[in-house]
């Protein structure tokens, strides 16, 4: 069986590394706008609302996944705007966008596109951990859960 502490460091390094990118983006909205833009995979109608809408997602999934509320939801939609990182990141590099900096912690940390496809995988590794073996170990959700099937007493 694995280890619950295993579980427990995937939910920090990978909520962790959300909050992270998420603070650091939201002061720069209009930069990070500019930044998925030149992906050119978005609708110019929609590069507005994802770039303002994502740093802030980025926040809430983190913290759901450090207190360990919802965790198997909270891995899946990881995994699934991970895996839309990535699959960005190398239709970028096949069309032969000059983009070599991503956006993904903003411009406070400026990561080379090599460098960030690396980080999806290892941070995809980190959510399926989470996804196949939860781990109760000082997750919120669960205490809460069985806090809530205890019986009243009068």
């Amino acid at each position: 069986m694995i280890h619950p502490y295993l579980t427990l460091a995937a939910r920090i390094g990978l909520g962790g590394t959300f909050i992270f990118a998420g603070v650091l983006k939201l002061p720069y909205l209009s930069t990070f706008r500019w930044e998925v833009g030149q992906y050119d995979i978005l609708p110019s109608v929609l590069e507005k609302p994802y770039a303002y809408a994502l740093p802030g997602f980025e926040v809430f999934l983190g913290a759901f996944l450090v207190l360990g509320l919802f965790m198997r939801i909270s891995a899946l939609v990881s995994i699934l705007l991970i895996v839309s990182f990535t699959i960005a990141k190398i239709i970028a590099l096949a069309r032969g966008l000059d983009i070599s900096v991503c956006g993904c912690f903003g411009p406070a940390v400026p990561l080379l596109a090599p460098y960030s496809l690396a980080l999806d995988f290892v941070l995809l590794a980190l959510a399926f951990q989470i996804l196949f073996h939860r781990g109760e170990f000082l997750a919120l959700g669960s205490w809460m859960y069985r806090r809530a099937a205890e019986p009243e007493e009068e």
